[in-house]
């Protein structure tokens, strides 16, 4: 496989996945009922949700890479299942084996929509039509064409997560104000994520994110999309180039930024508060986003609440730009640090659950929580000042 063509097909099927998001978003009157309750969410002590857009995307992903890539396309784990049952009892089951028929697309959604046609139609308009990446901030497409890689077609897996920061895309709630560059909550923090690991090492190869609700036309009111994406394999590294610029901090700041959950317990968040400036935003996607938009020096967390679907896309975007993500629990104990570049063992993976023996709903964790860095120079005080902080944090919840 030719390596550019599929970073360029990641691409366009992000961006068309971001159409379905605000297609289904867009239908105020109707969005309340597509929206399917998943069980308590014990890990991070909040609601769970999956909606009609979440089924549809990852379905869409799947049918149209594999009519590039058909070996691909039957790699493609995600967070959903392809069944959608609305707040009235319609279900609706979204494969990929009826994806080629738009006439049987629109019949099936009609069903869940409440028969409504002018919303069946524009889903399915929104899934169909190709989309056009030149709209999407910072897509960068003419980088790829530098990408001089050939994979092997059996060689490589893809993690999805169709929406992440559902929460956020349920109750669509404007952004709240930017907190040193970054939007704590709010439509803004909903990404779209798509990584391609490596079959034989776990090691992640290239990575996607779209952010569909990334600037909003006052006038029209119709959203666009950001993309970012990034790839590390081979000795070759690519990435869409994207920064901000991060605000001026007074004086009196701590220079690291790290990014972090606001359910990270209250101990933990004043040992961290005392080293760094901290910014609490929603999404972990949108977390990783900020990291390697450079509005943040790492991103902390200290707990298992991510799978390997929201870590795997932008994991490969950071190592594509000289970052990482790494096993928190193992940096704290184990990390080199006289010799940075010897800690890439304590990085992610993405082939093998981190514990095999857990529940089948809980297998994919990131189990030892996460430690993700844009850059490795930093990485030796981010680390030092870590072990001490968040020694004292647990040792305040051991008390």
């Amino acid at each position: 496989m030719d390596a550019a063509k599929v970073l360029q097909t990641l691409i366009s099927l992000s961006e068309r996945s971001a159409n379905v998001a605000r297609a289904v978003r867009k239908h105020s009157d109707l969005f309340q009922t597509l929206v399917q309750d998943k069980e308590y969410d014990k890990r991070r002590q909040k609601p769970d949700f999956k909606t009609l857009a979440d089924v549809t995307i990852q379905e869409t992903i799947r049918y149209f890479l594999g009519k590039e890539f058909p070996y691909l396309a039957s790699q493609v784990r995600g967070e959903e299942s392809y069944s959608f049952t609305n707040k009235n009892g319609n279900f609706v089951n979204i494969q990929a084996s009826i994806m080629p028929s738009p006439d049987l697309m629109k019949e099936l959604l009609r069903g869940v929509l409440q028969g409504d046609d002018a919303a069946a139609a524009e889903l399915v308009q929104a899934i169909y039509t190709e989309p056009d990446v030149k709209s999407c901030e910072g897509f960068a497409l003419d980088r790829t064409a530098a990408v001089d890689l050939t994979l092997a077609t059996d060689n490589f897996g893809i993690w999805v997560d169709p929406l992440d920061a559902t929460a956020e895309y349920v109750s669509g709630k404007g952004s709240e104000k930017l907190f040193h560059g970054v939007f704590l909550s709010g439509l803004h923090c909903v990404t779209i994520l798509i990584g391609v690991f490596d079959l034989k090492t776990g090691e992640p190869v290239m990575g996607v994110i779209n952010q569909p609700f990334f600037e909003k036309d006052e006038t029209t009111q119709i959203w666009k999309s950001r993309c970012v994406w990034g790839l590390s394999y081979a000795g070759q590294r690519a990435h869409s180039g994207i920064r901000s610029i991060r605000p001026q901090y007074p004086e009196s700041a701590k220079p690291q930024v790290v990014i972090m959950s606001g359910s990270e317990t209250d101990a933990i968040k004043e040992a961290l508060d005392e080293c760094f400036t901290t910014i609490y935003a929603a999404g972990a996607g949108y977390k990783f986003l900020s990291l390697t938009l450079g509005l943040a020096d790492a991103y902390i967390l200290s707990r298992a609440t991510t799978f390997k679907w929201d870590s795997c896309a932008p994991h490969a975007i950071l190592r594509a730009i000289g970052g990482g993500v790494c096993d928190l629990s193992k940096a704290l104990i184990d990390f080199d640090l006289q010799f940075v570049e010897n800690n890439r063992k304590y990085e992610l993976q993405y082939l093998h659950p981190d514990d095999p023996d857990a529940e089948i709903d809980e297998c994919w964790l990131n189990a030892g929580g996460i430690l993700a860095y844009a850059n490795i120079d930093a990485l030796t005080e981010i680390v030092t000042k870590l072990r001490q902080v968040m020694a004292d944090g647990l040792q305040q919840l051991d008390d």
